[in-house]
């Protein structure tokens, strides 16, 4: 009886403290936090093993194009459905009147047609994979705050 509670206590502080660090988990990029960001969330592996989240593609695809020759493998959320999927499949909206996290936005889809839709409502540049790693890496690193 003691080792089953015993099992089920740090079963539960596990997984309070693993809830705890997943709230409080902060882009390493901007410091934006991650919770509140699932739909544009960013993760890349690194060639060290180092894993990295970021609130959205203007982080992401920036340390992705600027840390290229160290990624070993990276994902982001779909805008529309939320799912992870491989960025490099994606079509990327840049600087659209939306700003769901960072400015100007980045924001990943799934299906190039949505994000041509997505641009008809809201405006930006639509772009391949490689061509927003290429446009990102031309840019500052940080990010300015909407109205400024």
């Amino acid at each position: 009886m003691a080792v089953l509670f015993g099992f089920m206590f740090f079963a539960l502080l596990f997984a309070i403290t693993s809830h705890a660090a997943e709230i409080s988990a902060k882009c390493t990029l901007c410091g934006m936090n991650i919770a509140g960001n699932e739909n544009t969330a960013y993760e890349i592996v690194y060639t060290d093993g180092t894993a990295e989240t970021y609130c959205c593609p203007h982080c992401g695809l920036y340390m992705h194009a600027t840390e290229k020759d160290s990624v070993k493998s990276s994902r982001a959320r779909d805008f529309v459905s939320g799912e992870w999927m491989d960025p490099a499949q994606m079509t990327f909206v840049f600087n659209s009147s939306a700003v769901p996290a960072c400015a100007p936005s980045w924001i990943g889809f799934a299906d190039k047609a949505e994000a041509e839709k997505f641009q008809k409502g809201f405006g930006g540049t639509v772009y391949s994979f490689e061509e927003a790693l290429t446009e990102r890496a031309k840019m500052p690193k940080g990010m300015r705050m909407k109205g400024m």
